[in-house]
């Protein structure tokens, strides 16, 4: 695990050298962010409650075993400029650095014990062209690297080219990605324990239907959730 940390520092230090992502200060450390803006962040306690304001969202909707976010999405804040240059700005290694230190966070309380395979929220073939990459593939294979738990980009796969959920209620959330996933039977998932995760949770349409998806093909299955961000309600 040490060797994988050191390596990602390094490559951290070559392509994003100097400036610190939430406020652009001169750094001197290998890291992404300043001294100030880690002390900043904020850190939600979902991990160590079964009940939280994450869960909260699926109520009713889709049983979850657990679900979390690692941080609070504040507008104007060092999360929405790290967000923003993860997700637009070609940082895919943000994504990464974020991956392993949600992780580290949530393993004190063996958050992922049980958990098989973790699969990230797809992106549409045609989104993820013009992007570049899925910003949600890169915290995937943060929490993987830091886990040692297996992540998976081609069991759920994104068919139906949806517009932003960003200035959508609820209702308009679900139905604009209802029947966007596709789950393939490459792996048997049935009784597996999979860990979906994301970027921003805002009213959980997406990942309920990312959820609903896998247990119309696996009925056996068990889901835990965990995201980069929660946005505010």
């Amino acid at each position: 695990r040490m060797n994988v940390k050191t390596a990602i520092k390094k490559i951290i230090k070559h392509l994003f050298p100097e400036a610190c992502v939430g406020c652009n200060i001169r750094l001197s450390h290998e890291n992404l962010l300043c001294t100030d803006c880690m002390y900043d962040l904020p850190i939600t306690d979902h991990h160590i409650m079964a009940n939280n304001s994450f869960t909260n969202h699926f109520l009713g909707r889709v049983n979850i075993e657990k679900g979390a976010a690692y941080l609070r999405f504040r507008k104007e804040g060092a999360v929405q400029e790290l967000m923003h240059k993860f997700k637009y700005g070609g940082k895919f290694f943000i994504g990464v650095f974020l991956g392993n230190m949600a992780a580290e966070l949530v393993e004190k309380v063996d958050y992922f014990k049980d958990i098989d395979i973790i699969i990230p929220v797809p992106l549409h073939k045609i989104k993820k062209s013009i992007r570049g990459y899925n910003q949600c593939e890169a915290f995937a294979q943060g929490l993987s690297e830091y886990s040692n738990i297996p992540c998976s980009v081609d069991i759920l796969l994104k068919i139906k080219n949806t517009s932003s959920q960003t200035k959508k209620s609820r209702i308009q959330r679900i139905e604009n990605v209802e029947k966007s996933f596709f789950v393939t039977t490459k792996v048997d998932l049935n009784n597996k324990h999979i860990l979906i995760v994301d970027d921003v949770v805002t009213t959980g349409a997406t990942l309920e239907a990312c959820a609903l998806a896998l247990m119309k093909v696996y009925p056996g299955v068990k889901i835990s959730m965990y995201t980069i961000a929660i946005a505010n309600s």
